[in-house]
């Protein structure tokens, strides 16, 4: 049986905490098995079609309105499939990036987990001394505070879960690291950063540089302040996922 094969067959048999890297070695995680391992948690649900009534769309935390929902937290909690998504990054990773990278820093919270076992795995093929520094929440919920700075020598992976925009959470945080030493120079940030989850239509930052996705996923995020709602116009009711039986 071919490894894609194996995986599906895991997960419809309800083994999905069966899956190991191993199953991916020598290739990606197709989009396909991505998706099967979110479904199986309930993380994961796309608009099928056209807008039209009797087809319920998302409403997001934003208060925006959708035609796609993905929950990270929900799969990245568990550490078995956290450490087969942080593979899925490392193997992206620039091999000569890889050799200098001395810190990777992610957000709170779902990436805290994910950023760590990206850390983790790349002792391996960098060094024992690598660091994992995670960018916490400030009051208004915004990844802004490095507590005790990082040092000015160290080269700084950035990586994140989930990115909707560009001037999000990945955004904040490589502004974080920017500026976590006050007045002195701020560490080397590589130039790319890496996201698990990209439904974005942003593949650069404000300031230019580069979004790696993982897995790309093209949905709309709809703002009734500026925008009419295509599904609600079709008559398609408004939800919010994973409340109630929804």
């Amino acid at each position: 049986m071919e490894k894609h094969s194996l995986v599906t067959d895991l997960i419809n048999k309800g083994k999905i905490f069966d899956l190991v890297p191993e199953f991916f070695m020598g290739r990606p995680m197709e989009k396909k098995e991505m998706i099967a391992i979110f479904n199986f948690f309930g993380a994961f649900w796309e608009y099928d079609g056209a807008p039209c009534p009797g087809k319920p769309h998302a409403i997001l935390k934003s208060g925006k309105h959708s035609n796609g929902f993905i929950s990270c937290k929900e799969v990245l909690k568990y550490p078995c499939l956290n450490d087969l998504f942080a593979n899925e990054i490392v193997k992206i990773l620039n091999a000569e990036e890889t050799e200098k990278i001395d810190v990777v820093v992610s957000s709170a919270y779902s990436a805290i987990t994910l950023g760590f076992n990206v850390a983790s795995i790349l002792r391996f093929e960098n060094n024992e001394k690598i660091e994992y520094i995670p960018v916490e929440k400030d009051k208004k919920g915004n990844p802004t505070i490095i507590l005790g700075g990082i040092d000015s020598s160290k080269r700084v992976l950035i990586i994140n879960e989930l990115m909707t925009t560009g001037s999000g959470s990945t955004w904040e945080t490589k502004k974080a690291v920017l500026k976590c030493n006050g007045k002195n120079p701020p560490p080397i940030i590589i130039e790319t950063s890496y996201v698990l989850v990209h439904r974005s239509k942003d593949y650069e930052l404000p300031d230019g540089s580069k979004v790696q996705p993982i897995f790309h996923f093209d949905m709309k995020d709809i703002d009734l302040e500026t925008e009419v709602c295509p599904y609600c116009q079709a008559g398609s009711e408004a939800i919010k996922p994973k409340i109630g039986n929804n």
